[in-house]
């Protein structure tokens, strides 16, 4: 039984990773998740074009966006804000993706690139927050 569990620790983990949007995650760590997310639908898109994307897309788009909102939660809980500050971040992408149109499209890109500097660059509080432990290196 022991060696049973720990042996699917490592995909509780993965899992935990990507689809929990409690605790905090560092510079590194958030940047690394937020990219791989961002692959993943980059090449996605590039993959499935036209009737594909449309009967599949929600297959695809809804694990990535809620997973992409655990992410942006656990690094707003690093900075010591609430994950609900993720929502106007998550909209601005998904309105400048994969290419802004017109001026509501270039300010949902301007903001979604302010905001991942911010998020990228700013460190976490070094401190015990109400979200947990301060996350040990970057």
């Amino acid at each position: 039984m022991i060696e049973l569990k720990a042996a699917t620790r490592p995909r509780a983990d993965a899992m935990a990773m990507f689809f929990d949007s409690s605790g905090r995650v560092g510079r590194i760590g958030f940047l690394l998740k937020i990219g791989a997310l961002i692959l993943i639908l980059a090449a996605y898109d590039t993959v499935a074009r036209g009737e594909v994307h449309v009967l599949t897309g929600w297959l695809v788009d809804w694990p990535l966006f809620f997973s992409a909102a655990c992410v942006l939660s656990q690094r707003l809980h690093d900075r010591g804000r609430a994950g609900w500050w993720g929502a106007p971040i998550l909209l601005a992408f998904c309105q400048a993706w994969p290419h802004p149109h017109g001026a509501l499209g270039l300010a949902a890109a301007a903001l979604t690139g302010l905001s991942g500097l911010w998020l990228g660059v700013m460190p976490g509080e070094r401190r015990f927050n109400r979200y947990g432990p301060p996350t040990p290196g970057l």
